[in-house]
């Protein structure tokens, strides 16, 4: 996923509410009609995104979209299976994406988690979690 994509996703992340395949409180998620990937899950500051697409790989990864000095996190957590995500380089960056193996079947939930907080051992900050229906 390019970085100017997400940045961009991330803009409207914060102004439209969530349609379809994401459910999460205070039209938090949007569509990918809405910001281009499956998922765009974001804290409640905006700091932070989690990002899904499904038909590039099927990976996920988290950015960091705030200049706040703070870590962004993801869980990603399905059928056992748990995905930790984290960026370590600062603003503008992305994690190494993850995927799901094997892969959730139709109608599977995904349970979704993003936060920042600061450093590696800081306290979850602006924590906003959703669902995720394969």
């Amino acid at each position: 996923m390019g970085m100017g994509m997400k940045t961009t996703a991330v803009a409207l992340a914060g102004a439209a509410l969530a349609l379809g395949g994401v459910s999460s409180p205070a039209g938090a998620a949007e569509t990918k009609a809405a910001c281009g990937y499956d998922v765009c899950l974001s804290t409640t500051n905006g700091s932070a995104t989690l990002y899904l697409d499904r038909w590039s790989g099927s990976s996920w990864d988290v950015c960091d979209d705030a200049p706040d000095g703070m870590r962004s996190m993801a869980e990603v957590r399905y059928a056992g299976q748990v995905l930790r995500l984290q960026t370590a380089a600062g603003y503008g960056t992305c994690s190494s994406p993850q995927s799901l193996y094997p892969t959730p079947g139709s109608g599977a939930v995904i349970s979704l988690k993003v936060w920042v907080q600061n450093g590696a051992s800081g306290t979850p900050q602006y924590t906003r979690t959703g669902s995720y229906v394969w």
